[in-house]
């Protein structure tokens, strides 16, 4: 699998409301540049969702209306993030939501091979509240997430597990 196809499904996937349980992103941009940083793809929008007139009712009186982003990044080769290359594609994040008054984002990344084993316990240990990050293996459909709320969500409600083995039996075309 390529790492064009998995970020052309998971571009297809948002479109389609996947992300809809936690956010309603409805606005996608490819090559979306942040402080002079290309990511692949990045989504936008807003934590609560339209519907029908209760659900449209239930949403305004109870969910918090958050603007939100999603961030994608291709990592071609697995060493190319290690040695701060998270921390400046946080940092990135970070300058834009200040920038947009953003509340949450997410980041993920679509690794060619699974990331050393010192930016997977990076990832994975990371446990601010405003940040999800994900990250998720193209060849083998290995997912590692951020331990808080946000990160969790990729796999709970956005179902990035499930992204690569869907491809991989020719339904996510």
């Amino acid at each position: 699998m390529q790492i064009d196809d998995a970020i052309d499904a998971f571009e297809r996937d948002i479109l389609n409301g996947r992300a809809r349980w936690v956010a309603d992103l409805n606005e996608t941009f490819r090559d979306h540049l942040v402080e002079g940083h290309r990511f692949r793809m990045c989504a936008r929008g807003q934590t609560r969702g339209k519907g029908f007139i209760l659900s449209r009712l239930f949403a305004w009186t109870v969910l918090p209306n958050y603007t939100v982003s999603l961030y994608a990044e291709a990592v071609r080769n697995s060493k190319d993030i290690v040695g701060g290359r998270l921390v400046e594609l946080l940092r990135f994040i970070r300058r834009d939501m200040e920038k947009r008054g953003l509340k949450w984002a997410w980041l993920v990344l679509f690794l060619e091979g699974d990331p050393p084993s010192q930016v997977a316990r990076s990832i994975e240990t990371y446990d601010k509240n405003d940040i999800g990050i994900g990250g998720v293996n193209v060849h083998s459909g290995n997912v590692l997430v951020s331990n808080n709320l946000l990160g969790r969500s990729l796999v709970r409600q956005m179902r990035l597990d499930r992204l690569v083995p869907r491809l991989e039996r020719g339904k996510g075309k």
